[in-house]
């Protein structure tokens, strides 16, 4: 009897996914956010603490330092494998009482899919202080066996202690939410991050984070940035164990910036992240 190749396929992938968690430092539905930013990815997957046009995916307080609107798109592809590729969109809008973002990511395949949409208000409660509240929507789809809904929150903060000097931290999902498809329930990763971020120059920083999250254990990052006239940006960090060394490049371009992340991972190989995002002009 002749075998479907559907099925082949089927079997292939699913033990291709299996075999990747196994050394993943997070599970292959609970990827970390942090990793769906091209700036975020080419230096260690820091950005906690980034006030840009990535903060919507990383930290929502971070838009309430941005005077201008956004708007942006993201792909991901972990270890050059289709099945496990992400898309994102995201954008934001400032207003007098602060600013309000937006995101929508897709993760999977079609036998196994999640799409996550979030919205976030965030302002600044001190010039040295801004807060951050995110309610997050996500929907896990299985081919076999149906769909399943749920919400969840986001909160995040930036301090900043003195002038070169930020700290951040961000969590997801900390009620522990969990969604239900037929029989089966799942629970949506808690994700809880805390860094710090040190502008040794107007034209360098450094950025080192702790990042934690249900089931898994911490996961230590760093990374480094060098500006060019801001115009350029050269990226490097280091995070996980097994360890994945990074490298990004970004670019604005009469108003679009482009950015491209890789990172190295010593028994799975390459990923990349690559985006673009245009900035509006700030009203006069």
């Amino acid at each position: 009897m002749k075998i479907p190749s559907y099925l082949i396929y089927t079997c292939i992938m699913r033990i291709l996914l299996w075999l990747i968690g196994l050394y993943i430092p997070f599970g292959v539905s609970g990827q970390s956010t942090f990793v769906n930013s091209p700036a975020s990815l080419g230096r260690g997957a820091t950005g906690v603490t980034s006030a840009d046009v990535w903060s919507p995916i990383l930290n929502p307080a971070g838009t309430s330092q941005v005077s201008s609107a956004s708007a942006s798109v993201a792909y991901h592809l972990p270890y050059l494998v289709n099945e496990l590729s992400s898309k994102s969109a995201l954008g934001m809008l400032p207003f007098r009482f602060g600013v309000i973002s937006a995101y929508v990511n897709q993760y999977g395949y079609s036998l196994y899919q999640e799409t996550k949409f979030g919205v976030a208000y965030a302002r600044s409660l001190a010039p040295n202080l801004h807060a951050s509240f995110q309610l997050n929507f996500q929907n896990t789809h299985l081919s076999q066996s149906g769909s399943g809904s749920q919400l969840f929150a986001g909160l995040g903060v930036i301090y900043e202690p003195m002038e070169a000097v930020k700290l951040g931290f961000y969590i997801s999902n900390p009620e522990q939410s969990s969604i239900t498809v037929m029989e089966s329930t799942s629970e949506i990763p808690s994700l809880f991050v805390l860094g710090f971020n040190w502008r040794a120059s107007p034209d360098f920083d450094i950025s080192c984070e702790v990042e934690k999250q249900n089931g898994y254990e911490m996961l230590y990052k760093m990374g480094l940035e060098y500006s060019i006239n801001q115009k350029v940006w050269i990226r490097t960090g280091v995070l996980g164990k097994p360890v994945n060394y990074t490298l990004g490049l970004g670019f604005d371009v009469m108003g679009f910036l482009l950015d491209a992340g890789i990172a190295h991972h010593e028994v799975l190989g390459m990923s990349s992240c690559f985006g673009i995002a245009y900035q509006f002009k700030p009203k006069q």
